[in-house]
């Protein structure tokens, strides 16, 4: 809560921010604040709908690597080789997007690919688990996270379950290899989408 409110101190003090960037500032905090006082409901709520994909995710839930200026250099890296890697497997804005059901179901598109299943979502931990329908490719379960701030959309994989889905996919990707060597060696290191919401939902 603490760093919350320092956070949002730094930035309306910048000086340096748009009318608008101040906005999305403060509706971001304002959602993390309402998310952490109902223990995950509100995303609970808002992850259902159609997310457009904007940009790759990566995710440090260690705070101690995650708070590092050594660890924004890393997420950026990654977040870096990852959008190359997306790219090649028909990955970016306009071609991939979720949508998730109040019931339950959920339905995605990444590149060329049709995916359909149904997904659980544990507020607590924030922990989602997509369950794929049988079908043309063996996807199983794929268990991962997801968090909304704001009008964006997180969700993120263990590096291995998101180098699987590709690989299942019929994809060999050489940058997601050497991503998965690049953040191998830290615990609780997650990387995988990010999504802006639809329009009129």
């Amino acid at each position: 809560m603490k760093k919350l409110l320092l956070l949002a101190i730094l930035w309306l003090s910048a000086g340096t921010a748009t009318a608008q960037n101040w906005s999305d500032i403060l509706t971001k905090i304002s959602t993390a604040l309402a998310d952490k006082a109902t223990d995950g409901q509100l995303t609970r709520y808002a992850i259902v709908g159609q997310w457009c994909y904007t940009a790759p995710g990566v995710r440090f839930e260690s705070e101690d690597l995650g708070g590092e200026i050594g660890g924004a250099a890393l997420e950026s890296t990654a977040a870096a080789k990852l959008e190359s890697a997306y790219k090649l497997v028909g990955i970016r804005p306009g071609a991939c997007e979720f949508t998730f059901e109040r019931e339950g179901e959920f339905t995605a598109t990444l590149g060329t690919h049709k995916l359909s299943g149904t997904y659980e979502f544990e507020p607590s931990t924030h922990a989602l688990t997509l369950r794929f329908a049988k079908g043309k490719y063996n996807l199983g379960t794929l268990p991962g996270h997801a968090f909304v701030s704001g009008t964006e959309l997180q969700i993120v994989f263990p590096v291995n379950g998101l180098v699987r889905l590709f690989t299942a996919l019929g994809s060999k990707i050489s940058s997601l290899a050497t991503v998965a060597e690049l953040l191998g060696k830290y615990e609780n290191v997650y990387v995988g989408f990010r999504f802006a919401r639809q329009t009129g939902q």
